[in-house]
């Protein structure tokens, strides 16, 4: 199916929205510049009594980074109203593998939330290896990593991104680091996050709303928009990060709607209100 252009379909497709939920790499920021018009919808929506989450697939970081972020950008973020891989992660290990040991490859914020969250870390001979976008990698750890997934330790992977946008261009991601294990061990992870069933599933507990009250909002077709394949969700890509208008035709996924920013989805979106 074809992205949307006729704006009477574009209104009617907002208008049954219930909650937005936000990418923020490429979305509402780039690096540390707010994306124009980012602020201004996350009024529109509030004004508007339209409920928002945000949900990134970047796991560099943790809740309180992210909300400290936005909040020094210029909007007072909740904590509840922050989504992470991180937690699509934690919440299916404490669900269906609390009794097993786990080797973190991430950095300190990743690694962090899962201590805080109950989950047994270990050094040698993990059950699990749990991937992340780890910008402190070290050669030793990505080594183990290989060892224990050999040996015969299960690989999961905490988001699938290859890359993460930032000014001035793009830096490797979680997905890249498990491309690099995959080559040397010829072990595919199974992937958490956007666009996953694991995602969509936390994101419909987290909110409440049925498939087809929520609108993911973010610029990657493979991960943003792919979390609507299959269901009832409304997907929005933006132009403001990685994925373009000449990407489109090639991907297997589309958009149900297409802008060049968030500044655009506003105004669309108070012409329904």
């Amino acid at each position: 199916m074809e992205p949307v252009i006729n704006t009477t379909q574009q209104q009617e497709i907002l208008r049954k929205i219930k909650c937005f939920v936000m990418d923020l790499d490429g979305t509402v920021y780039l690096g540390k510049r707010i994306l124009d018009g980012a602020i201004d919808f996350l009024h529109t929506l509030e004004k508007n009594k339209i409920k928002f989450k945000f949900f990134t697939n970047n796991s560099s970081k943790n809740t309180k980074v992210y909300v400290d972020r936005i909040r020094n950008m210029g909007y007072h973020v909740e904590e509840d109203m922050m989504l992470i891989s991180n937690h699509v992660i934690i919440n299916y290990l404490k669900k269906h593998a609390a009794d097993q040991t786990v080797f973190v490859l991430g950095n300190e914020y990743l690694q962090n939330d899962f201590k805080e969250a109950g989950i047994l870390l270990v050094d040698e001979n993990p059950d699990i290896v749990v991937v992340g976008f780890d910008t402190s990698l070290a050669y030793d750890n990505l080594t183990k990593a290989c060892t224990f997934i050999r040996n015969g330790a299960r690989f999961l992977a905490v988001n699938p991104d290859f890359n993460c946008p930032i000014e001035g261009g793009y830096i490797p991601d979680c997905g890249a680091i498990c491309a690099l294990i995959t080559a040397s061990t010829g072990v595919k992870p199974e992937y958490f996050g956007k666009p996953t069933a694991h995602t969509l599933q936390y994101i419909l507990e987290n909110t409440g709303c049925k498939e087809e009250e929520i609108a993911i909002v973010g610029d990657r077709l493979y991960t943003d928009i792919a979390l609507g394949k299959g269901n009832n969700v409304t997907t929005i890509l933006v132009l403001s990060g990685e994925s373009q208008l000449v990407d489109i035709p090639g991907s297997e996924v589309k958009p149900t709607l297409v802008f060049p920013s968030l500044k655009q989805v506003k105004e669309a979106l108070e012409e329904t209100c």
